[in-house]
């Protein structure tokens, strides 16, 4: 069997980095992130050959990598973004749950004062309790 041409192996580093882009290899598992050894792999050569022979190719691979990192940053900062917005929401609930207590024990206190002296005006000896009919 011949050795195959330069461009034939440029054109089957190529495809294989196409397949990966893709993700659909021939060869290596599916899912696997676009790496020199993937691409090898998939290609049939050795990763020595892609780096020694084929830096236009490199600067591919080293740009998905790139891309995927990006990806992955972008996703996080948006994930954070969210997370910060829901903070804030939650933060602006304890505000006015806050407020609500607090106002909520204002008339707390304010009743038991007004309980306190209802039953001292009802314990004093000048008052006499009236029993008649419930008003409708």
């Amino acid at each position: 069997m011949s050795k195959p041409s330069e461009s034939e192996t440029h054109k089957r580093i190529r495809m294989a980095i196409v397949r990966l882009e893709k993700g659909q290899p021939k060869l290596v598992e599916k899912g696997r992130k676009v790496s020199v050894a993937a691409v090898a792999e998939e290609a049939g050569v050795s990763r020595a050959l892609i780096h020694k022979d084929y830096p236009d190719l490199m600067e591919r691979i080293r740009g998905n990598a790139n891309k995927a990192i990006q990806s992955q940053r972008d996703e996080k900062h948006l994930q954070l973004k969210q997370e910060r917005f829901k903070n804030r929401q939650l933060r602006s609930k304890i505000v006015d749950l806050t407020e609500q207590r607090n106002a909520l024990a204002s008339k707390n206190a304010t009743l038991a004062l007004e309980n306190r002296r209802l039953l001292a005006i009802l314990e004093s000896k000048n008052v006499t309790v009236f029993r008649g009919k419930p008003s409708e």
